[in-house]
């Protein structure tokens, strides 16, 4: 957030605190890691392609969500220089809960309305 500066005579100082993944976030990303620390571009594909329902999902798909993620969480110079392929549990939280990458639902008309 930042700090504020009151009456000149003291600084008030607030922290920035971004809420921890949930236990069933973390029980999801030990399932589609095989319980490792990293989640690959493979294990991406596959998560997206059975948990979220994305029967069509490819690598390419995959390698595209972690180049923005990438983007998002770390929009520095330094970010650009460095590509792990992998996400880590906070980046899989990110990606889970951003409005922008990962939207609630389709913006696609239904046919039985029309």
């Amino acid at each position: 957030m930042g700090s504020y500066r009151c009456c000149i005579c003291f600084t008030r100082k607030f922290r920035w605190s971004e809420a921890k993944p949930a236990e069933d976030v973390r029980e999801a990303f030990a399932t589609y890691a095989e319980g490792g620390a990293h989640m690959t571009v493979d294990q991406l594909r596959r998560f997206l392609a059975e948990a979220q329902g994305e029967a069509g999902a490819t690598v390419a798909d995959a390698e595209r969500v972690m180049e923005r993620v990438r983007q998002l969480r770390r929009p520095s110079h330094l970010a650009k220089l460095s590509k792990p392929p992998f996400l880590t549990l906070d980046d899989f939280h990110y990606y889970l809960f951003s409005e922008e990458l990962n939207p609630s639902f389709q913006p696609q008309v239904c046919s039985r309305i029309l």
